[in-house]
């Protein structure tokens, strides 16, 4: 689906509904403390970035929990990233994960550059390694 698809608003639902999705999965994320993640979910995030950032959005729901897969499908993603770059300026590169644990779920943070400024790409994995949330966000958000 291309923007030019969605109905007048569309954009603005999506954006809505991916905000949600959000603010759904931070209020699951609370007493965040600073902890190392395990190995694994570093590289699957920055792999899942990858993914994102060369249009392969079907790859990047590979990791994703049933619920998260259900929310963000390939096509919900590709929309999410497209309207991410619109409001903060094209992808240029990326820096060294950061890790943290709040409640039972490891959240690595990748900070972005972006032509306009900082960004930050945002994955919470469950125990069992599963992507349980994914956020294009604004630098500064906290986790809870």
């Amino acid at each position: 689906m291309s923007a030019n698809d969605l109905a007048p608003g569309g954009k603005r639902r999506l954006a809505r509904a991916v905000a949600t999705m959000a603010l759904a999965a931070s209020a699951l994320l609370t007493s965040a403390g600073s902890a190392p993640a395990a190995p694994q979910d570093d590289t699957i995030a920055l792999r899942t970035l990858n993914d994102i950032v060369k249009g392969d959005y079907a790859a990047a729901t590979v990791h994703f929990d049933a619920t998260v897969r259900g929310q963000l499908t390939p096509d919900a993603l590709k929309q999410a990233w497209t309207n991410y770059q619109e409001q903060f300026g094209r992808y240029t590169s990326h820096q060294q994960p950061r890790d943290a644990k709040a409640g039972g779920f490891t959240v690595v943070s990748v900070p972005l550059r972006l032509e306009r400024g900082p960004g930050e790409f945002r994955v919470s994995f469950d125990n069992g390694g599963a992507i349980s949330g994914l956020f294009f966000l604004r630098p500064g958000v906290p986790l809870s």
